[in-house]
């Protein structure tokens, strides 16, 4: 048996509150069973979190959930990168993280006032770095011979990620770059780090674990953004994470209906569901050590939303056997990349 404190996931989509089509119970259910107490709500629910209003909303939902829901307010109205939200009235209310996610905030003029305002309130921003999120959102990555697919080139990533850290050197705004799955954001990140800049980041399992080189185009469960890239970038990300480069394994865990993953890829919606993956398949993979998994999945996070200005309290145990069988999402949506994959370890008892 082996025996692990609740994980704390700093990136899930809850999808609520929505319009009755995401019941919040499911993300309960699917956090507990992945060994989960913890998650960083993002903003871009079915009812987008840029106002107050829409704030309780969320949390009279959360409320009745038995894990703890930290909420992240939207950066902009409505997602949709022209007018900045109101900032000091969300911190007033106990929101210290905003982000775009599923966008990026593209506007060079916009993202300054935003981190400036931001910095001088002591908040933080956790981007989405994705150059043509509102113009022209990509498919898959290079190498692409499909013609009918958009190719999300590496610069969609990295050169968001390059103007934020200068904006980060110029304002010393806190920030934390999400789901990074390239080879050259670990080595912008490294040398922001190298220069003493407040920058984290995080990582997903699926980046980690899988590259693109036999990539199922004929699989919509396979669409996310950002893609996943080369053996070259996952190996890279791999060492990010060894060299304390990236500070955090993240699900960006993303529950879509069955009806939009199980069509072509072109068709299909991005993202994929983690909080029950997350850890058996990197327990299962062998290429970190418990104590590693422990840091990425725990210690760190903990660190990063108590920094921002969460109070995470010492969370409980779970107890974890080992096996042989394949994993199977048990919530509603399962629109897993791993689904059926071989896993070595299963929760045999919830929190204790």
């Amino acid at each position: 048996m082996i025996k692990v404190e609740s994980f704390i996931d700093l990136h899930t989509h809850t999808r609520y509150p929505d319009n009755n089509n995401f019941p919040a119970a499911d993300i309960e259910f699917a956090a507990i069973n992945g060994g989960y107490r913890d998650i960083l709500a993002m903003p871009n629910s079915e009812i987008v979190i840029d106002n107050i209003e829409n704030l309780n909303k969320a949390r009279t939902m959360d409320n009745k959930l038995n894990i703890n829901v930290h909420r992240v307010g939207a950066l902009t109205k409505n997602l949709e990168g022209k007018e900045l939200v109101n900032y000091k009235e969300f911190i007033e209310n106990g929101v210290f993280i905003f982000s775009d996610d599923g966008k990026s905030l593209i506007d060079n003029n916009l993202a300054e006032e935003a981190f400036k305002l931001l910095s001088s309130l002591n908040a933080a921003i956790f981007q989405h770095c994705e150059s043509s999120c509102h113009s022209e959102p990509g498919d898959i990555a290079a190498p692409n011979d499909d013609e009918t697919l958009i190719t999300i080139d590496e610069a969609e990533e990295s050169e968001v990620l390059l103007r934020d850290i200068e904006l980060v050197a110029k304002y010393g705004t806190r920030y934390h770059a999400q789901h990074i799955s390239s080879k050259k954001c670990v080595d912008l990140i490294k040398e922001a780090k190298e220069n003493n800049l407040p920058i984290t980041s995080e990582v997903t399992p699926h980046h980690i674990l899988e590259n693109n080189e036999n990539l199922d185009t004929t699989n919509g469960l396979f669409k996310m953004y950002p893609p996943i890239r080369t053996e070259e970038d996952r190996l890279s990300l791999i060492d990010g994470l060894l060299s304390n480069v990236i500070d955090a394994i993240a699900t960006d865990h993303a529950p879509h209906p069955e009806n939009t993953k199980t069509v072509d890829f072109k068709s299909a919606a991005r993202g994929v569901v983690g909080l029950e993956s997350a850890f058996p398949m990197l327990y299962s993979s062998g290429i970190l050590s418990l104590e590693e998994i422990k840091r990425f999945m725990i210690e760190n996070p903990r660190k990063i939303l108590s920094e921002a200005g969460y109070e995470v309290e010492k969370s409980q145990i779970n107890i974890w056997q080992p096996c042989n069988k394949e994993f199977t999402t048990k919530s509603k949506f399962n629109n897993s990349i791993f689904e059926k994959r071989n896993t070595k370890i299963e929760k045999v008892s919830q929190n204790v």
